[in-house]
This record gives structure tokens, C-alpha cells and sequence, in this order.
């Protein structure tokens, strides 16, 4: 219902104030969502293990020494567009060797749940005070000393899987207290109880109820999705608290500190969210305004990642 709609803006006047609602989708929701326009995959590291058990320590252990292969990197967020949670654990491998035979593959089935982490919650430490937002992964191929080791490796595959949307919405609420529940989206309110600012701080206390077959309602940028699960109709991807200018509060590489905690109840079918969160930083007495990013019919995809010549180190 929510696909095609772009750039529509709808202002809905509330008891407690007004809430701003903001929608935008792809320019064609149509178009295939394809990794190579917003992924960009890297290796950095290539090496050998071997492990050897102690066999009167460890007697169910096997006797002979394991051997492995293992390739190591990252993949770079070019364009985050569409995407809501990658799933960081590599799958369906295939490496080939210098002559392009293959060494290693797995066929793996659909986990028996999976679980996405917003690209925006992906940050590694690459220098003093430096961060990036690259999705790090690891590749391990048994090897069998008695076939040798690769010259190179000509081709690695693996895939992560995606969670993506085509349509979002923004919804800005006043960050101020108040006694009437409000409408987010079909299927989720929210009360704020306790909504507070002082210089450098902020903290609030806000209850939500929604319905989990509609709406998934996590603050803390992770979804669940389980084997055979359809998510529902709408994923809470974001929440930031904006200054009276409509800009987070908080910016990336100043200093500052934050607390959250969420405890849930079911009640006939619905569950009951309260959290409790608070903030400290230089712009934190600034909140105006509580802004709810939603991401319309998520659905799950393979990203599938090619990398080529890769050498490999004299064992």
C-alpha cells in the first residue's frame, strides 16, 4: 500500500502537539536492489593456522593436526539506500584455486533465525580516534596437506544477508511530556511520561504498546527474523533526538554518554515496551524533538560478494 509513494508529506495534529510524518521511496521500487551499487568488498589479511590437541589432555580430540586456510576483510557501505540490517556471518562459500578448481564450498540452509544490525550501528576502530562503518568478515578453508596449498586463490564468493526496504517514513514528535497516547504507525502508540532537558542532558521515559504481528519496536538497531518468518509491515530502524533546527543533538566524534533500557511485556497478543534512556554531550539540553525512522514491507535478500587474485603466503 505504502510502495510508489514519494516525497509525500503529512502533517497530523495531535492533542499533545504536532507530529510530523515524512515519507519517501526509491525512485523506481521496481528496480532490483543490486549490492554492487552500495557494496564494496576488500581483503586484508591472508594466512595459515594449524592446531594440534594434546591427546592425553584432550582424548576425544582428533589426533592430527588441522590445517586452515583463512582470508579476512571488509566490505565498505558505499550507499546505504534501501538498506535496513545486514547480517554479518559469511555463507555459501566457494574459493578456487590458481587454476580455478575449488578448494572449499558450503550450502548452507536458512539459519534457524537470523539476526540484521543497522548499518548505522557498524563502527571500527582503524586509527586514533579514527572509525569506519566497514562490515568485517572472515573466510576459513580447511586445507588437507596431502593435496598441497594454493599458489593464489583466483576467485572467493560468500554472501551476507540483507534486510531492505522501499519505502520509509520519518515521524517527529515533541520531546515533552504528556497523558495522551500517540499513533506512530498502524499498530504502535507511545506514551511519553517523562521527557527532560538541562544543560548538556537530556533523559526520557516513554511506554509503547503495538501489535508485533504488524510493527517490530527495538530502539537499539538489531532485528530478529526466525526461518520461514515474514517481518512484519513496519521495522522501527532509527531513533534520534533533534535540536529546535531539526539536527541530532549528538554528532559523530564529540565526546559524550548514553544509557538505555527497555523492559517488555505481552498483554492479550500486544506487547508493552518501557524504556528509559538518558544523554550527556554538549548539545544533549538542546532536544526539541523525537524522531522515529520506520521502514516500510522490509523483505530479506543475498548479497553476494566476489573477490579475485588473491595471493597467498608461502607456508
Amino acid at each position: 500500500m505504502r510502495k510508489g509513494m514519494l516525497y509525500q508529506l503529512v502533517i497530523a495534529v495531535i492533542c499533545a502537539g504536532a507530529m510530523v510524518s515524512t515519507s519517501w521511496a526509491q525512485e523506481d521500487v521496481n528496480a532490483p536492489w543490486d549490492p554492487a551499487q552500495h557494496f564494496e568488498p576488500y581483503w586484508d589479511q591472508v594466512y595459515f593456522s594449524a592446531r594440534l590437541y594434546n591427546p592425553v589432555e584432550r582424548p576425544d580430540s582428533d589426533p592430527n593436526t588441522r590445517r586452515s586456510l583463512s582470508v579476512s576483510g571488509a566490505v565498505r557501505q558505499l550507499d546505504k539506500t534501501g538498506l535496513v540490517g545486514i547480517e554479518e556471518r559469511p555463507t555459501n562459500i566457494v574459493v578456487l584455486d590458481q587454476d580455478g578448481l575449488e578448494i572449499h564450498s558450503t550450502v548452507d540452509q536458512p539459519a534457524i533465525s537470523r539476526w540484521y544490525r543497522s548499518p548505522d550501528d557498524i563502527r571500527n576502530l582503524v586509527g586514533f580516534g579514527v572509525w569506519n562503518d566497514d562490515i568485517r568478515y572472515s573466510v576459513s578453508i580447511p586445507m588437507d596437506p596431502s593435496l598441497g596449498y594454493p599458489v593464489s586463490l583466483s576467485r572467493v564468493e560468500w554472501s551476507f544477508s540483507v534486510l531492505l526496504a522501499d519505502t520509509f517514513e520519518v515521524v517527529d514528535v515533541p520531546f515533552e511530556p504528556n497523558d495522551t497516547w500517540i499513533e506512530l504507525v498502524d499498530g504502535l502508540e507511545i506514551l511519553i511520561e517523562e521527557a527532560s532537558v538541562e544543560e548538556g542532558k537530556y533523559s526520557y521515559l516513554i511506554q509503547a504498546i503495538y501489535d508485533p504481528n504488524l510493527v517490530t519496536y527495538s530502539t537499539g538497531g538489531r532485528w530478529h527474523v526466525r526461518r520461514d518468518e515474514t517481518p512484519p509491515a513496519a521495522i522501527v530502524v532509527k531513533v534520534e533526538m533533534l535540536n529546535a533546527a531539526g539536527k541530532p543533538v549528538y554528532q559523530p566524534g564529540t565526546s559524550g554518554s548514553f544509557s538505555s533500557s527497555t523492559g517488555r511485556e505481552n498483554s492479550d497478543g500486544l506487547e508493552i515496551a518501557t524504556t528509559r534512556a538518558s544523554g550527556s554531550c554538549a548539545g544533549c539540553g538542546d532536544v526539541a524533538t523525537i524522531r522515529y525512522t520506520f521502514a516500510f514491507d522490509p523483505y530479506e535478500q543475498e548479497a553476494r560478494f566476489v573477490l579475485e587474485d588473491i595471493p597467498v603466503p608461502i607456508f
